[in-house]
């Protein structure tokens, strides 16, 4: 019993937000009369109807059922949006699924979220529940919810399939990666970058090539040629979204007008300028060795939080180097917030602390074109760059590093002893 009221207060934060969160729109919603002014009030944009991410699929599934093609034909959705998910989306009209399961569909996203999270963040510490608490009512989460994105569900699929996969055989753990990274990469193309979890292991970059492969060509089997629609289907929008177009536009727009209409126009420039700059970051981690250990914590695919947050910090950049991704993408980064924390509540606050509170910054940013908002979204993206460039290709190496074990308590689930003052 004493056991499951301590795991119980290490989730408080996660629980505590959620509850504040349908306070507030169950509030909202008696006081404005419907849930879209609720979100409204509470400073998400809404739409109305509500889960219009999770409609793109299910009006598509309607209009795929009437013989029409929903990837050139926009009548079916709702705002006239051609779909842009991979054509394994559709298979759920197999299990009765229709635009009448829409708001069923975009509750259970929600839900598969909220579990990810809480099986995600432990706290020990107020301050790191305070910023769990924020992470959890930030404008990003809370957007991934109202339009019922399915990032919600390959975020929770990521989550579970780690830990499940880390309490496998060791002769099985790769393997079982393998096939996860595959689905993710099925149900959308990004997640494939996660397979840079296999970098610090033994024959890493075998297993990395490997998986790669055998993603791509899934992909490409189950996709055919729909996959060219899903990927220009995709809107380039500098509104309510993150990564390099946005972010170049914005600093040319404010600072050298003349190149703003070259990054408009030419869309091509804006991501080979971030993979420039990405590969600076990656080359300054890798350069650092163990010095970076002083401003950030080291990561570690052997631990599952550690695994998380090595994918989920490739996500963000993949995601940040394609062009532009929508702000719900965001909620990747609670992946390395989860790491960070447990580094905090060990008492390495000095270390942790500020790159948490890079995050937070970026996940409360404002929804509508800012230069402020874009300056943190290059900051972590270049934070993010260094951080994985120092666990992925560090000279110095990690798996048999003496101060920075394979297991080290503090990156464990096991209570710790208070922080010395």
């Amino acid at each position: 019993m004493k056991s499951f009221v301590g795991s119980l207060r290490l989730k408080l934060p996660v629980m505590a937000a959620i509850a504040a969160v349908a306070l507030a729109l169950g509030t909202g919603t008696v006081l404005r009369g419907n849930l879209h002014a609720a979100w409204n009030k509470i400073h998400i944009p809404a739409n109305s109807p509500s889960f219009s991410d999770t409609r793109s699929i299910t009006h598509s599934i309607d209009c795929f059922a009437s013989g029409r093609d929903p990837y050139t034909v926009s009548a079916c959705d709702p705002w006239g949006r051609l779909l842009n998910y991979p054509p394994v989306w559709l298979a759920a009209r197999y299990i009765g699924v229709t635009s009448l399961s829409s708001n069923l569909a975009g509750v259970l996203f929600a839900l598969a979220a909220g579990s990810a999270y809480l099986l995600l963040f432990n706290t020990r510490t107020f301050l790191s529940a305070a910023i769990v608490f924020l992470a959890m009512t930030s404008r990003c989460v809370l957007f991934s919810v109202e339009r019922g994105n399915t990032d919600q569900l390959i975020f929770f699929l990521l989550v579970f399939g780690i830990f499940l996969i880390h309490h496998q055989r060791p002769d099985l753990r790769d393997r079982l990666m393998c096939l996860l990274l595959v689905l993710l990469t099925i149900l959308k193309v990004y997640p494939i970058a996660a397979v840079t979890v296999f970098l610090q292991r033994r024959s890493g970059w075998t297993y990395t090539l490997r998986t790669a492969c055998v993603a791509l060509v899934a992909l490409i089997l189950t996709s055919g040629r729909k996959l060219i629609y899903v990927i220009v289907n995709t809107p380039l929008d500098s509104d309510k979204s993150f990564g390099t177009f946005p972010f170049f536009y914005s600093f040319s727009r404010h600072l050298l007008p003349p190149l703003a209409p070259v990054f408009g126009q030419y869309h091509a420039v804006a991501p080979l300028a971030a993979l420039l700059f990405g590969s600076i970051g990656l080359f300054a981690g890798a350069s650092s060795n163990h010095h970076l250990d002083r401003i950030l914590p080291p990561l570690d695919s052997n631990q599952p939080r550690g695994a998380i947050a090595i994918a989920c910090l490739s996500i963000f950049c993949f995601a940040f180097s394609a062009g532009a991704s929508y702000d719900y993408r965001l909620i990747y980064l609670t992946g390395a917030l989860a790491w960070l924390v447990e580094d905090i509540d060990a008492g390495h606050r000095l270390r942790s602390v500020p790159a948490a509170a890079l995050i937070l910054f970026l996940l409360w940013k404002p929804f509508w074109l800012s230069i402020t908002g874009e300056l943190f979204d290059g900051m972590v993206f270049l934070m993010s760059s260094v951080w994985l460039g120092n666990a992925l290709f560090s000279r110095g190496g990690r798996e048999h590093n003496p101060v920075h074990g394979s297991a080290p308590v503090w990156q464990t689930d096991r209570p710790l002893a208070p922080p010395a003052r």
